[in-house]
């Protein structure tokens, strides 16, 4: 994302507690950076003033195990931090908050949503309202807030509900054990480790690649007068584990996957059955999915390559 918005003519600035360059590194020199905490709100609106901001991609957050852990902290990381954000973006007039949401913020997906490529869920499928989850909360929270500033204050809003992801970079510290099967089936196979799949191999998922969920960010940051203000952004179809490993096997035919019998595996999380309607992020935003397993390995190769990325084997 922020690599695009470079090509693009744009002064990103990226503010972050914890600076990773890892992914950006040919890039860095030319990035604005700001160390701060994303609910340190004086430094956010003095960032925001300073620089003239037009428009806001809102990424920050923690992941589901850690609200858990500290739901407290949690709350404040991931929805007092929107809402802060909101309101130094109406105070500096900004124009628009971009807001990662995520497939959290709906209802459990079930009945003939559920492992079917069929019926797609889109956005007014029911949001969640039920205690399952620190995560789920506060992205409900955020999108709610998000819609309030706009009725309230002309802010425009857009949230993004993203479906599984996965690409270079998952297994960093931060992400922890999020569907990270993914990242295990790709990058053993690039080390030459087999790879033993003991989730269920014939399901459909819709996962959708990091450079696609980059894309979609931006171009909510640009789309004219969307409409609608809250997006699905998927693949656009779903891929079961056994299609995703003989796509791999495509880039890297020596890769060994076997599939087990199990329904899942510990220590690989994967994302639930289902497949997201991206009608909407289609018509309004301009959105439309450029990666398939297969051109999503030959990309995360070249990457891995031009950043000089450790690659990691996964049990």
């Amino acid at each position: 994302m922020t690599r695009q918005l470079l090509e693009m003519g744009h002064h990103p600035i990226v503010l972050d507690n914890r600076p990773d360059f890892s992914l950006l590194s040919d890039i860095a020199a030319d990035i604005q950076l700001v160390q701060a905490d994303v609910r340190d709100f004086a430094t956010i609106l003095r960032t925001l003033k300073e620089n003239r901001v037009e428009r806001i991609c809102h990424l920050a957050g923690l992941y589901p195990r850690a609200c858990d852990a500290d739901p407290l902290v949690g709350f404040q990381t991931n929805a007092l931090s929107t809402v802060q954000i909101l309101e130094a973006a109406r105070l500096a007039g900004v124009q628009r908050v971009v807001y990662t949401s995520s497939v959290a913020a709906i209802s459990p997906i079930s009945g003939d949503y559920f492992r079917s490529e069929h019926k797609a869920v889109a956005e007014d499928y029911p949001i969640f309202l039920r205690a399952s989850g620190v995560y789920s909360a506060t992205k409900v929270a955020s999108e709610l807030m998000g819609l309030n500033y706009q009725h309230l204050f002309g802010l425009q809003f857009v949230a993004l509900r993203f479906a599984t992801t996965y690409g270079p970079g998952k297994l960093a510290p931060r992400h922890g054990n999020i569907n990270i099967i993914w990242q295990c089936i790709v990058e053993n196979a690039m080390l030459g480790v087999p790879t033993r799949l003991q989730q269920d191999v014939n399901v459909p998922h819709d996962m959708t690649y990091t450079r696609d969920v980059g894309n979609s960010v931006v171009l909510a940051c640009f789309a004219e007068n969307p409409e609608h203000s809250v997006f699905h952004v998927g693949s656009g179809r779903g891929y079961t584990l056994r299609e995703f490993g003989d796509r791999v096997k495509q880039v890297i035919p020596t890769a060994v996957i076997e599939a087990g019998v199990g329904q899942g595996g510990a220590g690989s999380a994967i994302g639930g059955s289902y497949l997201l309607d991206i009608g909407l992020a289609r018509k309004e935003l301009g959105y439309e999915p450029q990666y398939d397993p297969a051109t999503a390995v030959k990309d995360w190769l070249h990457w891995l390559e031009r950043l000089n990325l450790p690659v990691i084997a996964s049990a």
